[in-house]
């Protein structure tokens, strides 16, 4: 009776299962056409079977080809009359249009340099989100290396063959370059942004500088994907049928139009599967006292909500399992004055109140908070590593109105980008959109893309308290 049970069981599960993955392989052919960009397979993309024979100037030089690359395959002048495509020249956020295409790898450099920087960006990024971080750097006297990571930059399609191998090989090029100079026999740091973050502390965890990986001084993350969704594991199972013409976008979480000139706007579900799969690995690690103890000391920045990966578990992963090394977090909380927190579905929990629980502890965290819950005014309360007692002090930042928290995607940006900034400061040389800007109002169901896309906070509006924070603790290095 039990083995029928049981049989049943199985059966009924199976059934759910398969109606489910069925339902969505349907509702996937529901999303809008894909159109090249989508389609596209580069040929001349790095990948990291490469890397014995790629060095930076090789790195740059397989960048130019695919440029052309996709010029061949995606004829700008024959794409529809859109104002806001990417891939048509006469478009507002056509790449090519802005004083600088921040798509390609670049470099910064610095007199009587005291260092050097790697800054990785994020997945369907752009080397453009590491820019504002890059320009701190280089202020604070570090010459810069900022690499594009295979599959990014040219068209979304790309992420369809970009493996988490071609990331890191394409990060430990980096790496190589940033010690050919000046500087890099005094400090190496290594700066990752979401995915970035990730790999950030990926290659510190393998980092042997013995076998030609030299191991960095120090980490800055900023929204890293420490902790990804086990639900990442799911977004391989399309492979099942997304093979075949009629499932074909069975392979994409999204598909949208492709407007933003340096960040893609659709996501292919095997970029969130590549994730997962170094996530494993890296975590793997740091589960080891042995590993994490030689990690460098790590300053990160964080929103309290954080829509992309779990905020909580970059303590729980990472921050909980490292050394008393001089480790650093800086936490963006919500503003608790916003009359919009009593439209929430659910207040985040304080976190003040929830790293007083968990004190004293190996690192300092340091909160902006509001100074009370009847002002916007924000206070920066320190818990310093080792001590139960927090320290208030007063900021003379203020949350701006209608913001009612960062975002994943906000830490890295000031106020005043030219794409992603609040609009109030206008580039005569920027031909295109300011997105942190657009609150566009209609009709619901009207547009392709959803409130969300555009009311989603893109910038931070503490970046220079962020930038300051960052230079100071660079200093204690």
């Amino acid at each position: 009776m039990a083995l029928r049970i049981g049989k049943w069981i199985v059966t009924v599960l199976t059934v759910l299962l398969l109606t489910v993955y069925f339902g969505r392989a349907f509702d996937a052919r529901r999303m809008p056409p894909l159109g090249p960009e989508h389609r596209i397979e580069f040929e001349q993309e790095f990948t990291a079977a490469q890397e014995a024979e790629t060095d930076w100037q090789t790195y740059l030089a397989i960048e130019k080809r695919l440029a052309v690359e996709l010029q061949d395959k995606i004829h700008s002048d024959a794409r529809s009359d859109s104002r806001v495509d990417r891939y048509s020249s006469s478009s507002m956020t056509f790449p090519g249009n802005y004083p600088g295409n921040w798509n390609y790898s670049y470099e910064m450099s610095v007199p009587s340099p005291r260092g050097v920087a790697v800054l990785l960006h994020g997945l369907t990024d752009s080397p453009y989100s590491m820019l504002a971080t890059a320009q701190t750097l280089a202020g604070a006297g570090y010459n810069v290396v900022v690499p594009r990571m295979p599959g990014h930059g040219f068209a979304v399609g790309g992420l369809l063959q970009a493996r988490w191998e071609d990331w890191t090989a394409a990060v430990r090029i980096a790496v190589r370059r940033a010690m050919q100079r000046d500087g890099s026999d005094q400090s190496l740091l290594i700066v990752g942004y979401s995915n970035g973050g990730l790999l950030a502390v990926d290659y510190a965890l393998q980092c042997d500088a013995a076998a030609g990986r030299p191991c960095p001084n120090g980490l800055v993350l900023m929204s890293p994907a420490i902790a990804v969704s086990p639900f990442a594991i799911v977004t391989d199972w399309h492979q099942a049928i997304s093979w075949l013409p009629y499932f074909e976008k069975f392979q994409w979480l999204s598909i949208l139009p492709e407007i933003d000139p340096f960040k893609f706007t659709s996501f292919p579900k095997c970029a969130a599967w590549e994730i997962y799969e170094i996530s494993k690995r890296t975590h793997e690690l740091l589960a080891q006292s042995s590993e994490t103890a030689g990690l460098p000391p790590i300053l990160t920045f964080q929103s309290v909500v954080d829509n992309t990966i779990s905020a909580r578990g970059i303590v729980t992963n990472l921050y909980a399992r490292l050394p008393a090394n001089g480790s650093d977090l800086l936490v963006y909380d919500i503003n608790r004055n916003s009359t919009l927190l009593h439209l929430m579905k659910a207040r985040p929990e304080n976190p003040v109140d929830y790293f007083a629980a968990l004190a004293p502890s190996t690192f300092s965290v340091t909160i902006l908070k509001n100074r009370n819950q009847s002002g916007a005014e924000i206070d920066a309360l320190t818990l310093a590593a080792g001590q139960s007692q927090a320290v208030n002090t007063a900021t003379n930042l203020i949350w701006p109105a209608q913001i009612y928290s960062l975002s994943h995607i906000a830490i890295p940006f000031r106020a005043d980008d030219q794409l992603y900034g609040d609009g109030s400061i206008t580039d005569p040389n920027h031909p295109g959109l300011v997105f942190g800007a657009l609150a566009p109002r209609g009709e619901k169901g009207v547009l392709l893309f959803t409130s969300d896309f555009f009311l989603r906070t893109r910038h931070n509006p503490f970046y220079a308290f962020q930038s300051q924070y960052l230079t100071e603790w660079l200093d204690q290095l």
